[in-house]
């Protein structure tokens, strides 16, 4: 098969050329033009130059890679997977917090408690976060032996209670 003469094909990006800070103009076009503008220095300094300033930043993590024909520079906050998961559990024992709140008051249906917080329907997180506290034994139904009644309500159990205090002692 032969290509469309318009169609100019580059040779892969050779990693360790990068390292020393070698290589070759991929667009023959654009490079000459920033060269001149003093956009650049000289060919294969830039991400050497990026690389040396990161390190001053320990906790961003510098890569590279060639998918297919493109070339992607990635900058990567470290442990920000770890960070988003304490924030989401945070958050969720918030929520859980907030359930078991509004429950120790008076027992409340579904809808009620989605409306207390201020939802403007029931979410599935609403939803798993009432279904986690139930199986955790932190929450029990008004009417156990019928749990699709449409007059169903949760209550705080004793381990709820326990739980709220804890939270209380833990702020």
């Amino acid at each position: 098969m032969t290509l469309p003469a318009f169609i100019e094909v580059w040779p892969s990006v050779d990693y360790s050329d990068m390292e020393s800070g070698q290589s070759d103009i991929r667009n023959r076009v654009l490079a000459p033009v920033f060269k001149r503008l003093g956009i650049i220095e000289q060919w294969g300094n830039g991400l050497k130059i990026i690389k040396e300033e990161l390190e001053a930043y320990p906790e961003i993590e510098f890569s590279w890679k060639e998918p297919g024909i493109a070339f992607r520079v990635s900058l990567r906050k470290r442990n920000f997977n770890q960070q988003q998961e304490l924030q989401q559990e945070l958050q969720q024992e918030s929520l859980y917090g907030k359930v078991l709140n509004l429950v120790q008051v008076k027992t409340l249906s579904t809808q009620a408690i989605s409306t207390a917080l201020g939802q403007k329907a029931i979410s599935g997180q609403l939803y798993a976060t009432i279904n986690k506290l139930k199986e955790d034994g932190l929450l029990e139904w008004t009417i156990p032996n019928k749990p699709k009644s449409s007059k169903q309500q949760y209550r705080i159990t004793q381990k709820g209670r326990r739980f709220l205090e804890k939270l209380e002692k833990d702020k």
